[in-house]
């Protein structure tokens, strides 16, 4: 029996050979494709953004002064009575100033005031002791409030901060008396001193650039009792620019041998801050 040849023809090799290659090329990566992905950024991660900001706020309290004031054990006190209409007439000089610090929840609040007013034998003083006949007073105020804060509670449209900290006092009172109209009697005397103090802020946004915030606190220690409270409307111009206005009360007790400090200052209050 003879050997039978079996060939494969050029063309029928192209057959055989053509769609091996073309299911190689249709899987190969094209140039255009690599190239795009190898121009492809990674994903950026975006940081998140700091919950900090630092405000100052200077502005303006025309308070009104009324209570006792002290001097000396052998000396009568004096009773003032001064409405925050007449300071002006009796101011002799003042500087006020509050700033804020906030870190996401945790802050800082200090508030600065400094009020030196005279009153010359004028109906707003009145020996407390009978056989004085007029009196002449000089006081000169410092009172500084310092308070770390928590946010406890940050809505949309309110916040609420709970606080802690202390309140400075530096005190002095110069006081003039006429005995029966003829003999003059002064004595002068200055007191510091600082009461540990607790309270609370609130702030509720009205829309529109418009809030209302409240703030109380309370405290004792060197005095028997020393208490604040304070309510303004705010309007915003801008993310950095705001003003407030409202009125401001606080009051302070302190008694320590002879001198006696227990007064109220009172009255309306302006200011504009600024948000660095």
């Amino acid at each position: 029996m003879g050997m039978r040849t079996f060939g494969l023809s050029r063309a029928g090799f192209a057959g055989c050979a053509m769609p091996g290659l073309g299911m190689w090329l249709a899987l190969a990566p094209q140039p255009a494709m690599a190239a795009d992905l190898a121009a492809s950024p990674p994903p950026v991660i975006q940081a998140p953004v700091e919950d900090v900001e630092f405000r100052i706020t200077p502005f303006f309290w025309g308070s009104g002064l009324n209570g006792e004031i002290g001097t000396r054990r052998n000396l009568p006190s004096v009773d003032v009575d001064l409405e925050f209409q007449d300071i002006f007439r009796h101011l002799d000089f003042a500087a006020m100033l509050a700033a804020e610090y906030r870190n996401g929840r945790w802050g800082l609040l200090a508030d600065l005031t400094y009020v030196a007013v005279s009153f010359d034998g004028s109906r707003n003083v009145t020996p407390r002791s009978p056989g004085y006949t007029s009196a002449t007073l000089k006081s000169r105020t410092l009172n500084t409030t310092v308070t770390g804060f928590y946010r406890f509670y940050s809505g949309e449209n309110f916040t609420a901060d709970i606080l802690a900290g202390a309140r400075l006092w530096s005190v002095s009172s110069d006081v003039d008396l006429l005995v029966a109209s003829i003999l003059p009697v002064s004595a002068g005397t200055e007191r510091t001193w600082i009461d540990p103090v607790v309270g609370l802020r609130l702030h509720v946004g009205l829309g529109h650039g418009f809030g209302i915030s409240a703030y109380g606190d309370i405290g004792a220690g060197s005095s028997r009792l020393t208490w604040q409270l304070r309510g303004s409307l705010d309007y915003a111009f801008n993310e950095n620019w705001s003003a407030h206005v409202g009125y401001r009360h606080l009051a302070v007790d302190y008694r320590r041998g002879g001198f006696v400090f227990d007064t109220a200052f009172s009255g309306p209050v302006a200011g504009v801050s600024y948000r660095f």
